[in-house]
């Protein structure tokens, strides 16, 4: 009974300590983006920088797939910046009935962008998916990489990330390809955006997902509204949707 009554104030304590770090965030805040995954890359600046920024989605979809069962989620991300390019942050999202994940999901990051070319940019780094109040071992790291080219009002983007075998992903290695372009409309406060990406994993299976949609920027205010589907059979929380946000940056 006493281990019994222990695990449960360390189940209590783990779900705190999740509430209390998505609410720093939502208090603090970061890049308000409409993707649910997406490290933006850093530019070169001449000092320290911090952004910030948080999102209300009617759906948070993470490759496709729904981790807040359908239902609306809050989104907050914090991103520290460097001269040098160096760059390190944290995004904390709320999710709902997510296979045992808890209540919250924070995703911590480091990476490193760079210009290669006139327009071309380059950007690497390492994240880690963090679930405070899961019930077992659900965290992972992922590391990323990724090549973006701007051309007139267009940028596309190519990257992957690689998870190599871990215990919270089912003991295989997972392999995500990613491709994305984003036009913005000139003379508007439009942005259209196109996305499409392929995961590979023995244990979570393999399959594509893309989305369709466009985001609206007034000043700091930011609405999008996103087609999101996979060729996975469609069923709850794998089903085709749209996916609206509104979200608040500096």
């Amino acid at each position: 009974m006493r281990l019994l009554a222990g695990r449960a104030r360390l189940r209590q304590g783990k779900a705190m300590i999740a509430r209390a770090f998505v609410l720093s965030l939502l208090a603090c805040a970061a890049p308000a983006l409409a993707q649910q995954e997406d490290v933006p890359p850093v530019e070169a600046h001449q000092g320290p920088s911090v952004s910030g920024g948080v999102t209300l989605l009617s759906d948070y979809r993470f490759r496709g797939i729904s981790r807040s069962d359908e239902d609306p989620a809050v989104q907050a991300q914090l991103t520290v910046s460097l001269p040098d390019g160096l760059y390190v942050g944290a995004r904390g999202t709320s999710l709902k009935h997510f296979a045992g994940h808890g209540g919250a999901e924070a995703d911590l990051y480091a990476g490193y962008g760079t210009d290669i070319a006139p327009g071309t940019t380059l950007d690497a780094g390492l994240l880690y998916y963090w679930f405070p109040d899961a019930h077992g071992q659900a965290g992972y790291f992922e590391p990323y990489a990724s090549i973006s080219h701007i051309l007139g009002p267009v940028e596309g983007t190519l990257g992957a990330k690689y998870a190599w075998s871990q215990r919270a992903i089912g003991g295989d290695d997972m392999l995500y390809l990613f491709g994305q372009i984003e036009a913005g409309i000139p003379a508007t406060p439009l942005t259209l955006t196109a996305e499409a990406g392929r995961q590979e994993s023995g244990a979570l299976g393999s399959y594509w997902n893309w989305s369709l949609g466009g985001r609206y920027a007034l000043g700091p205010v930011e609405a999008g509204l996103r087609y999101v589907d996979t060729n996975l059979p469609s069923r709850h929380r794998q089903d085709a949707t749209l996916v609206a946000s509104l979200g608040f940056r500096f």
